[in-house]
């Protein structure tokens, strides 16, 4: 089976974990997963051992699927983490450019129309915000007011390519300002799934070993075997 087979078969199982049991990995996933893998291979190896002790042996089975599907969300929580990573990096890139864009156009609009009170208001409201949300806001307000009421801009000498370049600013930027923040967020559906599909197969593991180490309590070769890596 593809990885991706691995999570839709254990999807329902991955996403019952209870949020308040999660365990977060304390080593890398691709080694947790390939140390599950041997274990299963080594635990096959002892499954009348491990029946006669009275441990449900369909667990041993269990390691492997399950090993993928962690691998598949590992993967794709990755992807995605990266991805908002990359869409930050751009916003602090490209974000001084709309900073600057907003300011040349309320310095421009507070001169053209400084003798025109309505506007003139309109332009002091959207001087008034601050922060990246208002930014995206406020580069609207300004392509819709001067588009609205261009001849003031023009009578300055000020050209009305701004302003379209404005809105499309505003678009493109709160594409980027939304990923960015996801990049904030720790609590991604994502991330929740891999660490659910971490800890169901972490407590699998566990149980085997725990057996593995009682029964070959006096077999150090076997006893190796169970050991936590």
């Amino acid at each position: 089976m593809s990885y991706q087979e691995d999570f839709n078969a254990w999807e329902e199982q991955i996403v019952a974990v209870p949020d308040n049991e999660i365990k977060l990995p304390n080593q890398p996933v691709d080694k947790f997963t390939a140390s599950a893998e041997t274990l299963a291979v080594e635990a096959k190896k002892d499954t009348d051992v491990f029946a006669a002790s009275g441990m449900n042996v369909s667990l041993i089975d269990e390691l492997t699927p399950l090993a993928g599907a962690l691998r598949h969300l590992q993967a794709s929580w990755t992807s995605e983490f990266r991805a908002k990573q990359e869409a930050q990096k751009e916003w602090l890139e490209q974000s001084p450019a709309a900073y600057q864009l907003r300011d040349e156009l309320l310095h421009h609009f507070s001169f053209a129309y400084r003798n025109i009170d309505d506007i003139k208001k309109s332009v002091m409201r959207i001087r008034e915000g601050g922060g990246h949300a208002d930014l995206l806001q406020d580069l609207v307000d300004l392509a819709d007011l001067g588009e609205k009421h261009p001849e003031p801009l023009t009578d300055i000498g000020l050209s009305l390519e701004p302003l379209q370049k404005a809105r499309l600013t505003s678009h493109a930027m709160s594409v980027l300002l939304s990923a960015s923040n996801g990049a904030k967020d720790q609590k991604n559906q994502a991330k929740l799934l891999r660490d659910k599909a971490y800890t169901l197969l972490f407590n699998k593991v566990s149980e085997i070993r725990e057996y593995g180490r009682y029964i070959f309590w006096r077999d150090a070769e076997r006893r190796e075997k169970y050991l936590i890596d």
